[in-house]
């Protein structure tokens, strides 16, 4: 009997026995649909956490002002009262041969004025190249310059979602608003940048909702956002000092975050060590800092995914046990149901081999069967899953190709034994057998 034939022969017993062989292949089903939808499960937060931190940027570090209360906060007070301040931008971009530009930050308070009445904004001050290290594109218009900077031009940028707060669907480039007691004019506005609910993830901002103006105003205009953080002595003494000009104040002003972009994001881990290194010493060893990386994030993320995914298809294969346990099962039926047929079949000539060949070709038309019809019961699921539950799914060739090829595997493991055992019976027993 050859390969083709004996295939057919299988199909027959299975047609023969539908219900029989249906509760056969439900093992093999569902252990291939779940180890599918898994996977896709697994891989879909994979590739949206991918996403998020990617837009964070792989090759940037940022540096975040840190609250602290308690005995520490007297602390702070004493050692560095100004907590995370623009000189430390500065001294990173001396000391730290690897970024490529660092970029201050200064979220403030501001009563904002647009063409209709007030609207709930956050400004922040920054300098040119926030930009570049955001990912961000400006939409029409300019961003900031270096002499916006340096001359405090009151001038402004606004986000996708703040020109619509502002302006509705008009062109505000070249327009005027108004924050606080100055009068700004609004020379760009940025691209809508989609997040989705990336802003849970920290150090995410939702950039669409910023007012971008000069640092060097928001720091002698504006009280910085979240002062109520600070002692009410050092909001005072902030409040005085914000209306002077000199150097060394505005060098001293708080900032709420510093970001910095590197050369790769292999250089990420050596920069944030340089930096940890130059604002414990600034800072007179006081942790009023956060230090995030967005690769460290992703490699951690991945990590830890690969692990959920590994568990997942771990706990999915069970199914596939039960089923090669139920396959092995139903084998061993059919060899006693099926015994004389051995025999006659041994006794016109067929070998051992053709008997084993015989057996190990149905389990294994059984599993493969099962095996396609789980292929297209995970994906369906997925899909179902993505659609019902709100969850990304992204279905993976190779879950599809190994799920697969494990139902193969357990169609030639379970299968062995009930062929060998068929392959073994006594021609003559076989003939008596009734």
């Amino acid at each position: 009997m050859g390969i083709l034939d004996a295939i057919q022969t299988g199909l027959s017993e299975l047609l023969s026995h539908k219900l029989r062989s249906m509760l056969t292949m439900l093992g093999v089903i569902f252990g291939v649909g779940a180890v599918i939808a898994m996977v896709s499960i697994g891989e879909g937060a994979k590739q949206w956490a991918l996403e998020q931190i990617q837009q964070m940027g792989i090759d940037v570090v940022h540096v975040k002002r840190a609250v602290i209360a308690g005995e520490l906060a007297d602390k702070a007070q004493e050692s560095s009262p100004f907590g995370l301040r623009l000189s430390d931008a500065d001294s990173i971009r001396e000391v730290c041969s690897y970024a490529r530009r660092v970029i201050p930050l200064r979220e403030v308070f501001a009563d904002i004025r647009g063409g209709g009445g007030p609207v709930s904004l956050k400004v922040v001050g920054t300098v040119p190249g926030y930009e570049v290290v955001t990912r961000a594109k400006v939409a029409s218009g300019r961003f900031l310059s270096d002499s916006d900077v340096e001359n405090r031009e009151s001038v402004c940028v606004l986000g996708a979602a703040a020109r619509r707060e502002l302006f509705g669907f008009e062109d505000p480039v070249g327009k005027t608003m108004r924050m606080g007691r100055r009068i700004f004019r609004v020379v760009g506005v940025m691209e809508a940048k989609e997040i989705g609910e990336a802003k849970a993830l920290s150090a995410l901002r939702d950039l669409n909702s910023d007012v971008y103006i000069p640092i060097t105003i928001s720091i002698t205009d504006f009280q910085m956002y979240s002062q109520q953080a600070l002692p009410a002595s050092m909001v005072n003494i902030m409040t005085l000092v914000s209306r002077l000009r000199s150097k060394q104040v505005v060098g001293n002003s708080q900032i709420s975050e510093i970001i910095i972009q590197v050369e790769s994001d292999t250089a990420t881990v050596p920069t944030a060590s340089i930096v940890r290194s130059v604002l414990n010493r600034r800072h007179q060893n006081i942790r009023d800092y956060e230090i995030i990386i967005p690769a460290e994030l992703l490699r951690q993320k991945q990590q830890t995914q690969d692990m959920f995914n590994l568990i997942m298809a771990a706990i999915a294969s069970i199914s596939l046990l039960v089923g090669g346990i139920g396959i092995m099962n139903i084998m061993l039926a059919t060899v006693t149901q099926r015994t004389r047929e051995i025999g006659i079949r041994r006794c016109i000539g067929a070998t051992r081999w053709d008997i084993v060949r015989q057996f190990m070709l149905e389990a294994l038309v059984i599993t493969c069967l099962g095996g396609i019809i789980g292929i297209a019961a995970g994906i369906g699921a997925a899909q179902a899953i993505s659609k019902y539950a709100d969850w990304r799914t992204v279905v993976s060739m190779q879950a599809v190709i190994v799920s697969f090829g494990v139902s193969v595997l357990v169609g030639v493991v379970f299968g062995m034994y009930p062929a060998i055992r068929a392959a073994m019976v006594d021609p003559i027993e076989a003939l008596r057998y009734s």
